[in-house]
């Protein structure tokens, strides 16, 4: 009996070695997991960085631009959105995305059923300039149509004092109509 403890105690042993061993590996390899994780993750986070950043400085050649005009002030809003990946809204339909690569710039605009590449470029002052023309563009087309347009007339409706007289009138008809009902019908008598 003694002899099948030993065999029973050294396979134990031998069985709770390769154990802690496989959990000693197991746990190096969810270190090493984690450590790249986050490398990626940090990574990640910088590379997000530099498109918000790279998004920035193109804001900031925009915004003297912008703050010339009252037209423009009124038309374009120039928002750094963050979020993956960050966007620069010129107006309510376009914008500007770090696209396919962190260095390069991508001009988009909505469409009714899809998103037009108005220009995609590394070059910094080249989209500042195509987004300068954009804005012209747009201010010309908004002053064409207010010149088109003939001044709006008053709106139609009612006025406060109309209003009040008709109720009253009402009040009083209705008042003279129960009276001569009453009166009708013998419950008043005159």
């Amino acid at each position: 009996m003694t002899a099948q403890r030993r065999a029973f105690g050294e396979r134990g042993r031998l069985a709770r070695a390769a154990t802690t061993q496989e959990t000693d590996g197991l746990a190096s390899a969810l270190r090493e997991a984690r450590q790249a994780e986050a490398a990626h993750f940090e990574a990640a986070l910088e590379l997000r960085d530099s498109k918000s950043l790279r998004l920035q400085l193109l804001k900031d050649d925009l915004l003297p631009l912008v703050a010339a005009s009252p037209e423009a002030r009124e038309l374009f809003d120039l928002a750094l959105v963050p979020g993956e990946p960050p966007k620069l809204w010129i107006d309510l339909i376009s914008f500007v995305v770090m696209e396919p690569d962190p260095r390069s710039y991508r001009f988009l605009q909505h469409r009714q059923d899809r998103r037009e590449i108005l220009l995609e470029t590394a070059d910094r002052e080249l989209m500042a300039a195509a987004i300068r023309r954009h804005m012209a563009h747009l201010m010309v087309a908004r002053e064409r149509q207010s010149v088109a347009q003939p001044p709006a007339a008053p709106p139609a409706g009612y006025t406060s004092a109309s209003l009040i007289l008709s109720w009253v009138s009402g009040f009083a008809f209705g008042a003279l109509a129960l009276l001569g009902l009453a009166i009708y019908l013998g419950h008043l008598k005159t």
